[in-house]
């Protein structure tokens, strides 16, 4: 099966929809406090946000039985650095980045999962309208329905 996977995220909060077919699902969680991880995931910044998004978005969607085994994704990003960085299994001086590729690596590869990046413009990105919607879109906060 193939699914779209958008996601983005600010330095308090991360979205990802998962488009399959004409279905979408939304969800959005926010960062939590840096001391909860050791102080690992005291994000700074916006792209580190959107690489949490991702690997959050991919793991979830294994969880709740989105995404499943040999399944192909289509990674919608609307970043050109973070596009390039993915595309070419690029590492930077960012440890969250760099391990957020690392773990999205493993989960990619121990699910034979076939993984295709794409740039889009951000105004289509449907994970940005999470952040920014007051009420107007309907976004998950938990995974209950879904198992």
């Amino acid at each position: 099966m193939e699914h779209e996977l958008f996601f983005d995220g600010r330095k308090k909060n991360y979205s990802w929809s998962i488009r399959t077919g004409s279905e979408i699902v939304n969800q959005i969680r926010e960062h939590p406090p840096a001391y909860l991880s050791g102080g690992k995931l005291d994000v700074k910044n916006n792209i580190e946000s959107k690489f949490i998004a991702l690997h959050v978005g991919i793991y979830w969607g294994l969880g709740v039985f989105i995404i499943k085994d040999y399944d192909t994704v289509n990674v919608m990003c609307d970043s050109k650095d973070m596009y390039e960085i993915l595309s070419h299994n690029n590492t930077t001086d960012n440890q969250i980045i760099n391990d957020k590729i690392h773990f999205i690596n493993q989960l990619t590869n121990h699910r034979n999962l076939k993984i295709n990046y794409q740039i889009i413009e951000q105004k289509n990105n449907l994970a940005t309208n999470q952040l920014y919607s007051k009420g107007e879109y309907s976004a998950g906060k938990d995974s209950r329905e879904f198992v």
